[in-house]
């Protein structure tokens, strides 16, 4: 039995719980609270001293980081499910390659917008610089449309589907709080396509944030 250390709404946690999901692997999800400082307790700090969500435990062994947590699934465990990083050298290194690219370019963009609404008082929103921030989200995400397109064609779910979805949903969620972002409304069509074939799926709707509910 796998110990998965969750926080409800943390995108590099959700990914961990599908990985788990779709490889059909035994665990257990541990949810933690942000305001009751869990993540900043000794005995979590012990296993993960960034304070950061997710940690796995399996078999006695600590692993954080969610990109290596999914490696891990995937070599330890590759005759559960279906492979995250495919069968063959190419497929890997272009999996690790979009994933990277996700965590170092598009990651920011999401979090300078979810900053400057989520974490900033509605009456304090500056509509300039959030309109600003969006652009370059799209602009960021015009980056990835070969993915989107090559991914809604084929219908198969990897690590590459599992860590994107949930940044992108977390963005989808900013909207509920300001109703004119506009974000759904100017995502390419392909895209839309690629985010309505996924919210299709059991595995996303079985994970969804119990928050977000």
């Amino acid at each position: 039995m796998i110990d998965l250390y969750y926080l409800s709404g943390s995108p590099y946690a959700w990914r961990v719980w599908l990985a788990l999901e779709h490889k059909a692997l035994p665990y257990k999800r541990i949810d933690l609270s942000f305001q009751n400082g869990d993540l900043r307790k000794d005995s979590y700090l012990a296993m993960n001293p960034r304070g950061k969500v997710p940690v796995i435990v399996d078999d006695g062994v600590v692993i954080y980081e969610s990109g290596v947590i999914l490696e891990y699934l995937d070599d330890r465990y590759g005759d559960s499910g279906s492979k995250l990083f495919g069968d063959d050298w190419q497929s890997r290194v272009s999996k690790r390659l979009t994933i990277n690219e996700l965590e170092l370019y598009l990651d920011p963009c999401i979090r300078r917008l979810m900053s400057s609404i989520f974490f900033t008082p509605k009456e304090d929103w500056d509509d300039i610089k959030i309109s600003r921030y969006l652009q370059a989200l799209l602009e960021e995400l015009d980056g990835f449309e070969k993915f989107f397109i090559e991914s809604f064609e084929s219908k198969t779910i990897t690590a590459t589907e599992l860590s994107i979805f949930p940044l992108i949903a977390l963005v989808r969620r900013l909207e509920e709080s300001k109703k004119d972002l506009g974000f759904s409304a100017q995502i390419s069509e392909h895209l839309s396509n690629w985010l309505s074939w996924l919210d299709s799926m059991p595995i996303f709707r079985r994970t969804w944030p119990p928050h977000w509910s």
